[in-house]
């Protein structure tokens, strides 16, 4: 059962605003690094909700951020159940979200984009919802936009003009992102390869989306130590920088889960190594390596007042381990 992290229904008023969680238009910031903390607020703010006296601006704010699960789910391109990330119902989860947008009218248009359509010509590919902007390298300025076929696209801003939208289109933000950054990516870069960068980049990330969909509903716990060694196999084949932070976060997060089911087995997380036949294969499954990495993507993915506990169960596993072999 989740329990909330201590903090009252003030301080989530202040510190639990999407905006100070997310941040769109930056998909470097990482997809676990945003969206375990945008979980674990929602479902510390939707328990205070069920208070006796529950103030109806927290009330808001869980409304709020429920709405912006189901936005991440779109952005990022992972399918999205209720019960699984937030232990609320589906019919329930949506009455939160609809609250929401009944108050936001800019959220009920991206929300309709992606369900009736009722604000789009249904099914048009020319029909575009501008989401925002950023800039590409080369300086150059872009609209990103999502189409009435629910994909994302980019155009480049041109002074004012109707913005022309590319013909690529991408299945998450991400790919936009990244498909807007290699195409705008001077052509005398190209020589020293980092125009490939970009290319590569869209590659590996559509590699580490079947990873995100997997591990988010942790369909891979049983199997977490032959996962790890197929996450750092595909990190070690990544050539782009964002291709190998992302299976960076992968393959940490599951280091964390050989520790969590070592902690839930009582056992060493050699024992649990041998136990999945996967001794002798290196130093991949060093005790200090796999810890090292644990207690990285706790630092950098986990809401920081979860991070006690987390760094609790590494501590405990380590000292279980010291013990076991001296």
């Amino acid at each position: 059962m989740h329990e909330t992290t201590g903090c009252d229904a003030s301080w989530h008023l202040i510190h639990s605003r999407p905006s100070r969680i997310l941040a769109y238009f930056t998909p470097s910031r990482g997809f676990s690094a945003q969206l375990n903390p945008l979980i674990s607020r929602f479902r510390d703010v939707n328990l205070l909700c069920c208070g006796e006296s529950c103030d109806e601006r927290l009330c808001h704010l869980r409304d709020e951020l429920a709405f912006h699960l189901v936005r991440m789910s779109r952005w990022w391109g992972f399918e999205f159940c209720p019960r699984a990330l937030t232990d609320m119902r589906g019919q329930e989860f949506m009455t939160c979200v609809r609250a929401h947008i009944d108050r936001n009218a800019d959220d009920a248009v991206f929300f309709d984009l992606f369900t009736m359509q009722h604000h789009m010509r249904t099914g048009d590919p020319d029909h575009v919802l501008v989401l925002g902007r950023g800039s590409a390298p080369g300086g150059a300025r872009v609209l990103y936009g999502a189409d009435g076929q629910k994909r994302f696209r980019f155009a480049t801003e041109t002074g004012g003009r109707h913005p022309v939208w590319h013909e690529q289109v991408c299945p998450d933000f991400v790919s936009a992102w990244l498909a807007a950054s290699a195409f705008h990516t001077p052509a005398d870069a190209g020589c020293d390869g980092v125009i490939n960068e970009y290319v590569l980049a869209g590659i590996e990330h559509e590699r580490a989306r079947t990873w995100h969909q997997q591990h988010l509903y942790g369909t891979g716990a049983r199997n977490v130590v032959r996962l790890y060694a197929d996450a750092l196999l595909t990190l070690s084949s990544c050539q782009s920088r964002f291709g190998r932070m992302e299976f960076e976060a992968i393959a940490n997060a599951l280091a964390f889960g050989i520790m969590s089911l070592a902690f839930e087995r009582r056992i060493c997380p050699s024992d649990l190594i041998d136990e999945e036949g996967e001794s002798g294969k290196g130093t991949i499954f060093t005790a200090s390596i796999i810890t090292r990495r644990a207690r990285s993507w706790v630092m950098s993915c986990v809401d920081p007042y979860q991070r006690p506990d987390c760094d609790a169960l590494i501590d405990h596993v380590v000292r279980h381990s010291f013990r076991r072999c001296s």
